[in-house]
């Protein structure tokens, strides 16, 4: 999860069901619908790759629109395998933008990966996690984490905007602990005088 936060996802959520509506498998591995991580990022195309092809948004038109780019929500997956026969029994490989898997250091080879699956090796000998100050850096990465290697990087692949639409609603479905929190502070002010007080004024 750290690592997917550290790629600039700003929702990062575990054991997501994803919509496999309209994709074409690429083989007998890819037979999953639950993914181990997934994230949700930005990735900015040129204003003439844009998904959305109107010329007029709202009566609005830019004047020189090839210097401007277009931000889409993208998701990158990850699949976490511990073993070979754990591999073998099967992950997910089409049903994020950019889709990984995560195994042991030399347990596969990358070339058993499908074409644009990329590979993150984690060595457990090595493996630290610090946080990083982002009020020195406020645009560098949230941690610094060693022992995690991108030995094979995923390629980008287009999804239809439905599947990212899912699994924001899915992650977001999930998150009721701040409407929660935000309701047992409201019920716990009615009990501070000084509140009630500016509540009642």
């Amino acid at each position: 999860m750290l690592w997917l936060y550290n790629q600039m996802c700003h929702m990062v959520e575990t054991e997501v069901k994803l919509n496999q509506l309209g994709l074409l498998r690429y083989l007998e591995l890819d037979n999953k619908k639950v993914i181990d991580v997934v994230g949700v990022s930005l990735k900015y195309f040129p204003w003439k790759k844009r998904k959305i092809q109107d010329d007029h948004i709202d009566d609005f038109e830019l004047v020189k629109p090839e210097k401007y780019e277009i931000g889409y929500n993208i998701l990158r997956g990850i699949e976490v395998k511990v073993s070979k026969s754990d591999f073998k029994n099967g992950f997910i490989c089409t049903g994020t933008n950019y889709n990984y898997v995560l195994t042991p250091t030399k347990l596969i080879s990358p070339s058993l990966l499908p074409q644009g699956v990329g590979l993150i090796e984690y060595n457990r000998y090595k493996f630290e996690v610090a946080e990083n100050d982002l009020e020195e850096h406020p645009a560098g990465r949230p941690y610094t984490i060693k022992g995690l290697r991108v030995v094979k990087r995923a390629r980008y692949r287009h999804l239809p905007q439905f599947h990212i639409d899912h699994v924001i609603s899915t992650i977001a479905q999930r998150r009721t602990e701040t409407r929660n929190m935000i309701y047992k502070q409201v019920i716990d002010g009615f009990a501070d005088p000084e509140l009630v007080y500016c509540v009642a004024t």
